[in-house]
């Protein structure tokens, strides 16, 4: 399985300095590493979820993962009326992720086909009878542009797919790897369901292996998403799908940088607020921010950023165009 594409180097070297900046700051206490671990829980379970049509909320997903009771209601009570497969697919999650972390954790273990067929079962046990089992007939999946292999071929591409897994014979960057990881699976579609919940989670176990933290793709992204995995079916392009990968990561460290700043948080500002003072509109720093070319982060549908980020880019700009006058 050839090597798709590379991450910009802007994208790239940014990212690395961030880990890298997480790594020297400081120890985060054990209290706010859980508080963090949790919360990044409930993200990767709602939204993972959510993509795949869940209709449970944030909240009633944390509900289910923490295993608590809202006011004098049991959890049962609390989500009367909600599907019982979205519910038991939540409750899964919680084994699951925790069954990827101990594997990822470990570096020296070399992962399984029994492995990966044990997280899905613990994924879809109780929704489908065939929970970790490869699926024994052949599909299409809707909206998709590629048709996954026949079924009597899945056995021969998942030997492969897991030889690939385990040693990048590649040699790629983290974040690529792991996307590469994602796509690649879903390709092979080895399941009758659960295919992309387990993508996800394959996609969390490179990047926890090389230490980075969970990361979550988020389900109002979800056509950007579907998309950008359309336009390398279609297109055979990657790199649109890497770089939405690589910004997931990276919104994940930024969280964490900031609980573990003991600086005074700069004030983050919408594009449309940020536009107001620039040559430029909000569309073109929208632009820039999906492709990684500022650094920015996204609150629900939402683009936020810094002046002093917007600030740079500008400066680093005129630079360019200067040197580029000179030059001419």
């Amino acid at each position: 399985m050839a090597k798709y594409a590379e991450i910009p180097a802007l994208i790239h070297d940014r990212i690395v300095d961030k880990k890298r900046k997480l790594q020297s700051l400081g120890k985060l206490t054990p209290e706010k590493i859980e508080q963090i671990r949790q919360r990044m829980q409930v993200d990767f379970v709602f939204n993972s979820n959510k993509i795949e049509g869940s209709t449970l909320s944030r909240g009633e997903t944390e509900l289910i993962l923490r295993g608590i009771t809202a006011g004098k209601k049991s959890i049962p009570e609390a989500l009367s009326g909600k599907d019982l497969e979205d519910i038991l697919v939540a409750q899964n999650h919680s084994e699951a992720i925790s069954l990827v972390r101990k594997i990822a954790f470990d570096n020296t273990y070399h992962i399984t086909e029994k492995d990966i067929k044990k997280i899905h079962e613990i994924v879809m046990k109780g929704v489908i009878a065939s929970a970790g089992k490869y699926r024994d007939y052949d599909l299409e999946v809707k909206g998709a542009g590629f048709t996954p292999p026949p079924f009597y071929e899945i056995s021969e591409n998942m030997k492969e797919f897991i030889e690939m897994l385990n040693n990048n014979p590649d040699e790629l960057r983290p974040i690529e790897f792991a996307a590469q990881v994602h796509y690649d699976f879903v390709w092979i579609h080895p399941f009758e369901d659960g295919n992309g919940r387990m993508a996800r989670l394959l996609l969390n176990l490179v990047l926890v292996r090389n230490g980075y933290p969970f990361a979550v793709i988020r389900s109002v992204d979800k056509k950007k998403y579907l998309r950008t995995l359309r336009q390398m079916d279609v297109e055979r392009e990657f790199e649109p799908f890497l770089i939405y990968i690589a910004r997931c990561v990276e919104q994940t460290l930024d969280l964490y940088l900031t609980a573990d700043s003991k600086k005074p948080k700069e004030k983050l500002r919408s594009l449309s607020e940020i536009a107001r003072n620039t040559p430029h509109s909000a569309d073109y720093w929208s632009l820039l921010a999906r492709k990684g070319r500022i650094d920015a982060v996204k609150e629900g549908k939402t683009w936020k950023t810094s002046r002093k980020i917007i600030e740079a880019y500008l400066a680093e700009q005129e630079k360019k165009k200067n040197k580029k006058f000179q030059k001419d």
